[in-house]
């Protein structure tokens, strides 16, 4: 009876080891599998991202061909900022303003804050000149909204 008793528990212990090897085995194809999600997601993040700066730049260039900006880079931070409610958020997504990193005079231009804060003019510009364009119902599109990337969670 011991016997059995030792043979039962011999394979009891081979089995649970051979367990624990697919258990481990399993969590490195799982991390592998999140790696690579996470990678898939940033790599998406990123394009959609760049196509929504090459969306910008287009329609900047379609008000530009038109005539119909109304941010020009020496207008000064001030104006701009009085041209739309949500112009300082725009610009705070751009860095330009909204930190102490970031800070601008409000009698500076455009083009002098952005130039000092090592940016690109024309996405500011297209970010800025799409802002009031308006959906059928009227709302502002929340496509052309570039927010700061600092969020709080309460």
């Amino acid at each position: 009876m011991t016997y059995l008793a030792l043979g039962l528990s011999l394979i009891a212990l081979m089995w649970a080891w051979r367990l624990g090897r697919k258990n481990n085995d399993l969590k490195e194809r799982l991390a592998q599998a999140n790696s690579r999600v996470y990678n898939l997601r940033r790599d998406i993040d990123e394009k959609l991202q760049q196509a929504e700066q090459e969306r910008l730049a287009l329609k900047f260039e379609i008000l530009k061909l038109k005539g119909d900006l109304k941010v020009t880079p020496e207008m000064k931070i001030g104006e701009v900022l009085a041209t739309h409610p949500l112009a300082g958020q725009v610009l705070a997504g751009f860095h330009i303003g909204g930190c102490s990193s970031c800070s601008v005079d409000n009698s500076q231009s455009l083009g002098e804050a952005v130039a000092v804060n090592g940016r690109e003019l024309e996405p500011i510009l297209a970010a800025l000149n799409t802002l009031a364009a308006e959906n059928g119902d009227g709302r502002v599109s929340p496509v052309h909204l570039k927010t700061p990337n600092v969020q709080l969670l309460f």
